[in-house]
């Protein structure tokens, strides 16, 4: 990737479409401190912020949904508790590294309870729940801190109908509570649905921005093809 500029305002979903290839899971990767980065700077409320390794994003607010949920977003063996708990320790554990087992209770019925969880227990394995709840496990956790920038990227696929309908409810939950939202999806009727301004991405770049109201498929797929001349 290259040339990678993009404002995100509070309260806002931008959402990111292209190609597959087109470089938005790296982007989104390389944001967060998955990845290393060369270059480039990040800025959260007007402050620069060090982003080298996702503890650093998460500390400073930002948080990544992952496109692979079952191998990068939850401890699948681990029960929904433990997930929710696992990246909260700084908040539920004492400076010795003991767990406050009131304070970790509260947090993770809170999230049950705000995400509407379907499972057995909070001591169900995160592999027992259906995508969809899975999904909510992973953006539960990440709210349970008060986290100013959510990006999910391809937090749809491979869930049902009921479920999708719940995952645009949140975004639509986070834009609401003033978070920032970034958005990555293949499906070109979603990015349209539910985006208040797109990017299009291709071939490792930002190729186009467009508000909502002047985007169609069309048009996107068009600047998604957008590829630069290769000379050999």
């Amino acid at each position: 990737m290259r040339d990678i500029n993009l404002s995100l305002y509070e309260g806002e979903i931008l959402g990111i479409a292209g190609l597959m290839g087109a470089g938005r899971t790296e982007t989104t990767r390389a944001i967060f401190g998955a990845d290393p980065k060369e270059s480039g700077q990040i800025f959260i409320e007007g402050e620069e912020v060090k982003i080298q390794r996702p503890l650093d994003a998460i500390k400073a607010g930002l948080v990544l949904v992952p496109e692979d949920r079952a191998k990068n977003g939850l401890c699948t063996a681990l029960s929904v508790r433990e997930n929710i708990a696992l990246p909260n320790l700084d908040i539920i554990a004492s400076q010795w590294g003991v767990v406050n087992p009131k304070k970790e209770k509260e947090i993770v019925e809170e999230s049950v309870q705000n995400f509407d969880i379907k499972m057995a227990g909070v001591e169900a394995r995160a592999d027992s729940l259906s995508g969809g709840n899975q999904q909510k496990v992973i953006v539960s956790k990440w709210l349970a801190r008060n986290s100013k920038v959510v990006m999910f990227d391809e937090p749809t696929r491979g869930i049902d109908v009921a479920s999708k309908v719940e995952i645009y409810e949140i975004m639509n939950d986070l834009k609401r509570q003033g978070i920032g939202v970034l958005f990555v999806s293949s499906e070109l009727p979603e990015i349209l649905g539910i985006s208040d301004r797109i990017l299009v991405m291709a071939d490792g770049k930002i190729t186009k921005e467009l508000d909502v109201k002047d985007a169609t498929q069309d048009v996107i797929l068009t600047y998604a093809t957008k590829f630069e001349r290769k000379i050999n």
